[in-house]
């Protein structure tokens, strides 16, 4: 089974050089997820950034490759350029146990092995589990000397401002606020926004080498709204700069495969995973129907190869497991009259539209959205005495404890309450800060909370019970809210504890979040990666790779089938390096004006010496390889003087 990969212009084209029948087909398919078929050739196109890692998963899966000479010190340079970031990294590691040593702070195994893996990524989803510290290991991935924006709930500005003062001191963090606040960044500098004041710079161009940071990325889970809309227009241009799209979210699916894709687009690696719209679709069994996309269960396998590919996600159990765990209990209570009627009267209506409510589905109830919401809101306040019957015990106890709700009225029942804080929708970034503050001090009784509200940026370890008097219809909402006792800092066992009415109605919407968390775990979940040894760089046997070399040895040798000649020394084996370089970062032949790749001037010659220069040129077309090249020396590196072969030695730039 032998693979074939030549350089194609600015891009690398694999194929098959023998018939591939039954699972060899399905083993190569998958391991060049990402890259595009291209008819005419019968090949598979793909960018050179993804070669080294398309390549160590063929040879791992068996396959025997052979490639251009060309693309092996493409390859070498892109794994080399991996292992400095990696050694970086490490260092940037080290230096900040050392600065936070006295502090008793210290990053763990995992978070190590996350900031090794982020830093050689320009496409990342970090998709670990809540509490498990993805804002400290992003803000120490960050090379040195960064320009990166951070894009996150309005909530979370303050906490990415204490983080970055924490672990990158020696970066400035500047917050915006307002609409038109937006700038670029300057190096060495962080720039925090929210989703909701965002820019349109739909066809603008952006500065390069600009590190783009989505927090809570589940936000993203549609691009048709004017946040996705805004946000994938500031990750193409920065990627088109040659910039890095990172991705952070513990729940990148919260109810529909799709909104994965939408995520997972966000950041330029949805083919990447999964090869293409239909490659997805197929993973989750998924086809259109009558009214859009239908779900069958997904083939959990495949889902888990796929994101393996582009994200990393680690769970409490596996990388922690001193890390206390939930256990999870429900407390059934009784409801009052006028609630049970408004129930019955839900469950009548579905009886006359031919629904059985044990068998509904939640499209079922989708149409009976304002019935069902105000059945649901009234079942929250029936449930009222029964949560101030238990967070007295608590109080009794003196044991902290943290309320949460989808509904105001059981957290408005907090307001003025001696020892408690209430955080909805209204909690301004800095109140909420404050009450994070006191209840850690154990200054409050408890905290109060809606789930949306009080489900992400916030650390409420200092209890370790957890009460839900009803539940979001987004089990991945519910989740995050758990986690903001149990996660890093809990130090005793967590219990989660839900109310549930005796009425059917509640009882069946308990069963549907239940399975569609189910969903969840037999797909994002099952790419969690068990042990501690996941490689931020590509393993490659290049001595298996029988390519041929790219300085021919004899006058014999440097001649090419059309007269041409390969390298004869070191300036013209850099100017070949460099061809294939910016040919590589000008895929838009410059139309975009971002000072990476080939100018205007120079693109349309500039490619077509790259895509002749693994076939060789003639001694003029060299000559003018070397000149074109030398334009861009911050870019390719500065040209060797030429020796005796040229006679005539060559500045080091213009």
């Amino acid at each position: 089974m032998e693979i074939s990969i030549k350089l194609q212009g600015a891009v690398a084209a694999i194929s098959p050089k023998s018939y591939l029948g039954g699972d060899n087909f399905y083993k190569f398919r998958n391991c060049i997820a990402g890259s595009k078929f291209e008819p005419a050739t019968r090949s598979n196109t793909l960018s050179l950034a993804k070669l080294p890692g398309v390549v160590s998963a063929l040879q791992s899966a068996g396959f025997a490759v052979t490639m251009d000479g060309a693309l092996t010190r493409i390859v070498q340079r892109e794994i080399a350029s991996n292992v400095k970031s990696v050694d970086a990294a490490k260092t940037r590691t080290q230096e900040t146990d050392a600065r936070l040593a006295s502090k008793g702070m210290k990053l763990y195994p995992f978070q190590r092995e996350g900031i090794e893996w982020l830093s050689t990524r320009t496409g990342a989803l970090l998709a670990d589990d809540m509490g498990l510290g993805k804002t400290v290991q992003i803000a120490v991935s960050l090379p040195e000397g960064v320009a990166a924006i951070v894009v996150c709930p309005a909530v979370a500005k303050g906490g990415w401002q204490r983080e970055i003062a924490k672990w990158r001191p020696e970066l400035k963090i500047t917050v915006l606020s307002g609409r038109g606040s937006f700038r670029w960044p300057s190096a060495g500098e962080i720039v925090v926004i929210n989703y909701d004041i965002l820019p349109d710079i739909a066809g603008a161009s952006a500065p390069a080498n600009i590190a783009l940071i989505a927090d809570e990325a589940h936000a993203l889970k549609s691009g048709k709204t004017a946040r996705g809309s805004k946000f994938l227009a500031l990750s193409k241009a920065i990627q088109a700069a040659n910039g890095r799209v990172w991705l952070a979210t513990a729940t990148p699916m919260l109810n529909r495969p799709q909104e994965l894709w939408s995520v997972l687009n966000m950041g330029g690696i949805a083919s990447e995973a999964f090869g293409s719209w239909s490659g997805f679709c197929a993973a989750f069994n998924g086809y259109k129907g009558k009214y859009g996309m239908e779900w069958g269960r997904p083939n959990t396998e495949t889902v888990a190869t796929a994101l393996r590919r582009v994200s990393l996600r680690r769970t409490k159990t596996t990388v922690l497991p001193d890390l206390p765990v939930k256990t999870w209990q429900t407390i059934e209570i009784e409801t009052d009259s006028k609630t049970l009627k408004t129930c019955d009267k839900i469950v009548a209506y579905l009886a006359e539209k031919g629904v059985d409510l044990k068998k509904a589905t939640i499209d079922d109830l989708a149409p009976l959205f304002l019935q069902m919401s105000a059945a649901r809101a009234a079942l929250a306040a029936s449930k009222i005495e029964a949560m101030s019957e238990i967070v007295e015990s608590y109080e009794e106890q003196s044991e902290p404890l943290v309320v949460f709700s989808a509904h105001r009225a059981p957290i408005d029942f907090f307001i003025g309450r001696e020892g408690w804080a209430v955080i909805t929708g209204d909690t301004s970034p800095e109140s909420r800060t404050e009450i994070e503050n006191r209840f850690q001090a154990g200054e409050l009784k408890g905290v109060a909370c809606t789930i949306k509200a009080g489900g992400v940026a916030i650390t409420l370890t200092k209890a370790s019970n957890a009460l839900f008097v009803d539940l979001e219809w987004t089990p991945a909402l519910n989740s995050q809210a758990e986690d903001r006792v149990c996660r890093i800092g809990q130090t005793r066992g967590v219990v989660i504890t839900t109310l549930i009415s005796n009425h059917l109605l509640d009882q069946r919407i308990s069963e549907l979040l239940a399975n569609k968390r189910e969903l969840i775990n037999s797909s994002v979940e099952a790419a969690n990666v068990v042990s501690t040894n996941h490689a931020a760089v590509p393993q490659i046997d290049f001595e298996a790779l029988n390519a041929p070399a790219v300085v021919a040895t004899t006058p014999e040798a440097r001649k090419s089938p059309r007269n041409g000649r390969l390298a004869q020394n070191a300036a013209e084996t850099w100017a070949h390096n460099a061809l294939v370089m910016l040919a590589a970062n000008d895929p838009d032949r410059a139309g975009s004006k971002n000072d990476i790749g080939f100018n205007g001037t120079d693109t349309t010659f500039g490619h077509s010496l790259a895509q002749q220069v693994s076939y060789g040129l003639s001694d003029k077309q060299w000559g003018f390889a070397i000149k074109i090249c030398r334009k861009y020396w911050r870019q390719v590196g500065e040209c060797p003087e030429l020796g005796v072969n040229d006679g005539t030695p060559v500045s080091r730039h213009i």
